[in-house]
């Protein structure tokens, strides 16, 4: 989302805007030295996929060197705390392949600051305590496990054609926080995320306002460690 990209998009020199359907937001520029795209892909599993195929078809004219995909996650884990960074060195999702990730470019994300586990790709909004352990003990019950909504297709995708790729999820709440159940029931053909259902049903829960926001205020903090390390890798 842009509220995850907004402190990386402010580091971009002489950024101008790129007209691209795969992404909602795209600018190229640089920072310090080097030449980059940032790209907002959007939500779920059919955004990421054609952001990562984009970033494929960069790297085939030589336009693309590396991805460094950032965001939030929800923890799965008990071991894992608001504002942890995890690096993705092994990314699955239910009923699908694990794909392990570039780890020249895991060690780099350690090195600063970041913890080395694992990514799981949700369908879906998982906010319960029980859907979470649920999920965890159903990809493997690892140590620092974070869920979110877009890193396995991604990978699975530039891994396929060989471009080195980095994950780096900020931990926005965790495994034991209380979000509002009724939000795992919002979702969009292809994973998306409609904002339209989330308004009515805060309207309609206003107490469901509380733990949103504060996950919204925590986007904007963590962005800026995000945009730091995304920083570094590039």
């Amino acid at each position: 989302m842009k509220s995850e990209a907004s402190a990386l998009l402010r580091q971009v020199e002489g950024a101008s805007r790129i007209s691209d359907g795969a992404a909602a937001v795209a600018v190229r520029g640089r920072i310090g030295d080097r030449p980059v795209q940032v790209a907002v892909c959007g939500v779920g599993e059919r955004a990421a996929r054609r952001a990562a195929e984009r970033c494929v078809r960069l790297a085939s004219r030589g336009a693309c060197g590396r991805v460094v995909w950032i965001g939030i996650a929800g923890a799965l884990s008990p071991d894992l705390d608001v504002g942890d960074l995890v690096v993705g060195r092994t990314v699955t999702a239910p009923d699908r392949p694990s794909v392990d990730l570039d780890e020249t470019l895991v060690e780099a994300a350690s090195a600063r600051g970041c913890r080395p586990g694992v990514l799981v790709t949700a369908p879906g909004l998982v906010v319960t305590a029980s859907s979470r352990e649920a999920l965890w003990r159903r990809t493997g019950s690892r140590h620092r496990t974070a869920a979110d909504m877009e890193t396995w297709p991604a990978a699975h995708v530039l891994r396929r054609a060989g471009v080195p790729f980095a994950a780096v999820r900020a931990v926005s709440d965790t495994a034991a926080d209380r979000l509002p159940p009724w939000l795992e029931r919002v979702s969009a053909p292809g994973g998306g995320f409609p904002l339209g259902p989330v308004v009515r049903g805060a309207l309609m829960r206003p107490s469901a306002l509380v733990p949103l926001v504060k996950i919204r205020l925590r986007t904007a903090r963590l962005g800026v460690r995000l945009a730091e390390v995304a920083v570094a890798l590039a």
